[in-house]
């Protein structure tokens, strides 16, 4: 049944992958990128399942700090897809802003939960992120030269969206360390600048792609 349930959200998740592409490629203009951030945000509901639930009283900073860093390496390796298979100059850019910026966030949040002696607690949230998101980078690395950079930005926009959510509504509000707190508002202010970039590149694709 386990094996069953599993196949079955595998199928899933590469149905609408893919219908991400055959969405952008009979839709022209502004109105083809609206239907495939529809396609995309289908696609990262899954990863947005996985986070802690509201209901869910009792987090651990420890529970808390894996699903950062989890998260954290969920963008490194979709950046480092993009930097090899983006073809514009400002989606390479933003991938390499990504790689070291969450390389670096990854960095900073080990070493304080060393000084805090905090351990990192991995969960059922956590591991769910990592099983889902391995499945969009193998259709991210899949895609074709010509979709790849708004199918990456469109899931990067996607992705900071959720993650500056997480942190207002559940992350933030829970952890009780106030250093952990502080660095998760760190991370919060790093993820709303992300986010506002991601748009904008987003943008700049979807005229180009007026034209």
């Amino acid at each position: 049944m386990m094996r069953h349930h599993f196949k079955h959200r595998v199928a899933a998740i590469a149905a609408l992958a893919a219908s991400v592409i055959g969405s952008s490629a009979h839709a022209g203009g502004r109105g083809g990128y609206v239907h495939q951030g529809a396609q995309i945000s289908q696609l990262q509901q899954r990863l947005e399942e996985a986070s802690p639930r509201s209901e869910e009283t009792q987090v651990s900073d420890g529970a808390l700090a894996k699903v950062i860093s989890v998260a954290n390496e969920v963008e490194i390796s979709l950046a480092m897809i993009a930097r090899k298979q983006a073809r514009s100059r400002e989606v390479k850019d933003f991938a390499r802003e990504m790689l070291e910026a969450h390389t670096q966030g990854n960095i900073r949040l080990s070493a304080l939960l060393r000084r805090l002696r905090i351990k990192a607690e991995p969960t059922r949230a956590s591991a769910m992120i990592a099983g889902h998101s391995s499945i969009i980078a193998a259709y991210l690395q899949q895609q074709p030269a010509e979709k790849f950079d708004q199918t990456y930005m469109a899931i990067q926009v996607r992705m900071h969206a959720h993650a500056l959510r997480m942190l207002d509504e559940q992350a933030i509000p829970r952890v009780k360390n106030q250093e952990m707190k502080r660095e998760l508002q760190r991370i919060r202010d790093e993820t709303a600048s992300h986010l506002k970039r991601a748009q904008a590149i987003q943008a700049t694709l979807a005229k180009g792609q007026e034209r």
